[in-house]
């Protein structure tokens, strides 16, 4: 796919392919790593699922409600999610954000529509701080993670603010795997200080893009990607948490410059 201009009401957003470098930095910063596409039509697989092995997240759970009310509030989510990016990166995180809107049927009559984090943390974003709130999450989901959940958090609350649009109320924080989230809403992708557009299929329409514009955004790299499941190679059972320490470990030896 090559360069797509997409028009909203708020301006104009250039997606410009991702580069080879790019996809490959990525895939090595991703616990579980990257399935590449092998045709323009298929979207690239980031991978959730090496066998039974399930990636974690943190999730923010809202209050159950009906079909309809989950459906706007997806979209709400997603919406505050693209005006929560600038905020986020003042904190200057060296891991991988992907931020999601997920929903999910649990009955015929309750649906839960909520925000929920997946993050690869590089070790550059442990926190100094010796508040015990900062490392809530650290033991799961790898050093670093709680600082970067907690200040996407921060991010979309201020986005919040910024566009005038209201919080879902947050019953509980809960680490989760991912398919306990039901569908995934992944428009975007943060790796340092990039942020990818990852969009599958892309809808130039979606209003995601004039939020994102109205952030201050007015050209994004794009790599379309969804979340994948690989079948595991036999006798490893590396779990998510497993994974996490083995690329922080990398991570230390090849940029301890950052550290």
């Amino acid at each position: 796919m090559g360069n797509v201009t997409i028009t909203t009401d708020a301006g104009t957003l250039d997606l410009i392919p991702a580069t080879p470098d790019e996809l490959r930095a990525v895939a090595a910063g991703w616990p579980m790593g990257l399935v590449y596409s092998q045709a323009e039509s298929e979207p690239n697989g980031l991978v959730f699922q090496v066998g039974k092995q399930e990636a974690y997240g943190i999730k923010l759970q809202p209050p159950d409600t009906d079909e309809r009310t989950a459906r706007a509030l997806h979209f709400h989510n997603l919406a505050l999610i693209a005006a929560a990016l600038p905020f986020y990166l003042r904190h200057r995180h060296q891991g991988i954000m992907v931020p999601c809107a997920y929903y999910k049927e649990k009955s015929r009559r309750q649906f839960e529509s909520g925000v929920a984090f997946f993050v690869s943390p590089h070790p550059a974003s442990k926190s100094p701080s010796q508040s015990k709130a900062d490392f809530l999450y650290d033991d799961e989901l790898g050093d670093g993670a709680s600082r970067m959940i907690f200040d996407m958090a921060g991010a979309v609350a201020e986005a919040s603010k910024r566009e005038g649009m209201a919080l879902n109320t947050v019953i509980g924080i809960e680490v989760r795997p991912r398919l306990a989230l039901g569908t995934l809403g992944t428009p975007f992708l943060v790796h340092r200080a990039t942020i990818f557009a990852i969009q599958h299929p892309l809808s130039q329409d979606h209003p995601v893009w004039g939020f994102s514009v109205r952030a201050g955004f007015s050209k994004l790299p794009y790599a379309s990607m969804v979340p994948a499941a690989v079948p595991g190679p036999p006798n490893v059972t590396h779990s998510w948490g497993d994974r996490v320490k083995i690329l922080s470990r990398r991570l230390r030896e090849t940029s301890p410059e950052e550290m």
